[in-house]
């Protein structure tokens, strides 16, 4: 098993996901923790108040709710693709729709791409039995 410095502490350990060791990870989900707690009883807070008052970043707590961990009351989060208030993820649930059907159209785009090389490179392939025909 190969050994990796934690990028937030040095430590050594062993890197299965995450490029942070167990403790760093449990240091967040207990920043998380406090963060969530922190915003079950104040629901109304703006960001940089729940960072102040939980010590996490503002960077951090919008990440938590860019993956969908946090939800924001009538914040300024907003979705990527058309501007609309959101209250958690990247997209509104119209963009995010649109994003999944464009994902299942390139998908079915690249297996049909794929079986139509597959059909002629087996099309093409000359054996050495065929070739003693010719």
């Amino acid at each position: 098993m190969e050994m990796y410095n934690c990028r937030r502490c040095k430590k050594l350990f062993p890197r299965l996901r995450e490029p942070i060791c167990s403790d760093c990870i449990q240091q967040d989900e207990d920043l998380f923790n406090d963060v969530k707690n922190f915003l079950r009883d104040n629901p109304k807070t703006l960001i940089a108040d729940v960072a102040a008052e939980t010590g996490a970043s503002a960077k951090k707590i919008l990440g938590w709710l860019r993956e969908g961990r946090l939800e924001i009351v009538g914040g300024d989060l907003t979705c990527k693709a058309c501007g609309e208030g959101i209250s958690t993820g990247i997209f509104c649930e119209p963009c995010q729709s649109k994003v999944n059907q464009d994902l299942d159209a390139m998908e079915n785009s690249v297996g049909a791409a794929r079986a139509a090389l597959e059909a002629e490179a087996r099309s093409n392939v000359v054996t050495m039995h065929s070739r003693a025909k010719k």
